[in-house]
């Protein structure tokens, strides 16, 4: 079986090296080379943002323990295990991205962590990575199952996959599946979501039940860390309060120009939100470019409207929030509604929800407000005028109960962990 796998690693390690090297010539020539799969594949191998450049950890410790994200999203998924481990298991946390948003989310974060872009999935590069560090067990977080990486470290050590869920696309497709349930057999635990996930990774990937534990998701986790050590900083309070000169604030978080459409329309037509109400709001996508246009549309509308183009300031925003405004669902899809309900915050966003599982039971749960009218909006802000929350009411509300209630999924991760680390023979 080990032959058959190495086997099926090698061919696949050939494949993606011949089309890593065919982009990389690609993206030398002119009008390609400033495309994003360009940028994507730009110093993966070499420099500052590859694996070359990961130092070894401190003698002192026992050792390096390797997480694989995808994205940004990933990695905040995964900071719930690191912080809790960081003082039990004397192991230094190597961070690979396979997005470059990822590595570059991390830097202005200013997060004090080794990280860098993963290498293109092959044996060698894989086998050469391994050889320079000391690494004792290896994280996948939801997503990232290639071949030659879970063949390297799926060896003689513990491979865990955390937060899985059932996959998108066809997920009873049984061709598909096949596949999966190849790759998915690799790991030495599965932590899932919830109990369907874990029976649909049993029955359908054919994974020992034994090898499947149910432990929720660390997002929850993390947003929770998060809302219980944010502290705002002075200027960015003086900032927005000298903004909203006394009167409530809608923090709009990850905000497209549909987005500001609707809001603004809201204003336009209602003179009491004019003179009760501002908004202060972050885009979605943070960028010169994308400033100029979201501010050309914000110029042209009568209403106090603050836009902030800084990268992870939200969370200290929705601290000051009196009500929050989730961006995304206007147009295509709903992004994070955790992050403002781990503050107790009352929500609202477009219709457009049903991409998020959380987003569909707070709607269902009337924690959430789906609003697909100027008219609508206006009126769910003029009844949240009139109610007052208060820190320790903020504690107890819905929105904030909700992710309370969903937190676990970290610790348990990091028992197990222990538990597979500890054993003489390997799990």
């Amino acid at each position: 079986m080990n032959a058959m796998k190495s086997a099926a690693a090698f061919l696949s390690s050939c494949a993606l090296e011949l089309l890593f090297q065919m982009i990389s010539l690609l993206a030398l020539v002119p009008g390609f080379s400033m495309g994003s799969l360009a940028r994507q594949v730009r110093g993966r191998v070499k420099g500052s943002d590859s694996i070359e450049s990961i130092q070894p950890s401190n003698p002192s410790c026992r050792g390096d323990l390797l997480f694989f994200c995808s994205s940004a999203g990933e990695f905040e998924q995964a900071r719930p295990i690191i912080d809790r481990l960081s003082g039990r298991l004397d192991l230094d946390p190597i961070i690979l991205f396979l997005s470059r948003s990822g590595l570059e989310y991390i830097r202005a974060r200013g997060e004090n962590v080794r990280a860098a872009l993963a290498p293109p999935d092959t044996l060698w590069r894989w086998r050469r990575f391994d050889s320079c560090h000391r690494i004792r067990g290896a994280i996948v977080i939801r997503h990232e199952w290639w071949p030659s990486f879970l063949n390297v470290f799926g060896r003689n050590r513990p491979l865990l996959l955390i937060d899985a869920g059932r996959p998108a696309g066809s997920p009873e497709s049984k061709i598909r599946n096949l596949g999966r349930g190849y790759l998915a057999r690799h790991f030495t635990k599965i932590c899932t979501v919830d109990e369907s996930s874990a029976e649909f990774f049993s029955k359908n990937f054919h994974i020992d039940p034994t090898r499947i534990l149910s432990t929720g998701d660390t997002k929850h986790d993390r947003v929770m860390d998060r809302a219980r050590t944010t502290r705002i900083s002075d200027s960015l309070r003086a900032k927005v309060q000298k903004f909203a000169g006394g009167r409530k604030i809608l923090v709009a978080g990850s905000i497209y120009a549909a987005d500001i459409e609707l809001l603004t329309s809201a204003w336009r037509t209602n003179p009491d939100l004019q003179r009760s109400w501002v908004i202060v709001a972050v885009p979605h996508n943070i960028n010169d470019k994308t400033a100029r246009n979201l501010q050309a549309i914000i110029d042209q509308a009568d209403c106090d409207f603050l836009l902030l183009c800084q990268i992870g300031i939200l969370a200290e925003l929705y601290s000051l929030a009196d009500v929050a405004w989730v961006g995304g669902a206007c147009h295509h899809k709903v992004h994070n509604v955790l992050e403002p309900a781990s503050h107790g915050t009352r929500l609202a966003c477009g219709v457009k929800f049903r991409n998020s599982p959380e987003a569909v039971q707070m709607v269902g749960e009337g924690i959430l407000q789906a609003i697909a009218t100027p008219d609508q909006l206006a009126k769910w802000l003029i009844a949240a005028k009139t109610e007052t929350t208060s820190p320790v009411q903020a504690i107890a509300s819905p929105s904030h109960s909700f992710v309370v209630a969903r937190t676990g999924a970290a610790e348990k991760i990091c028992v197990l962990l222990e538990r597979c680390l500890a054993a003489p023979e390997g799990p």
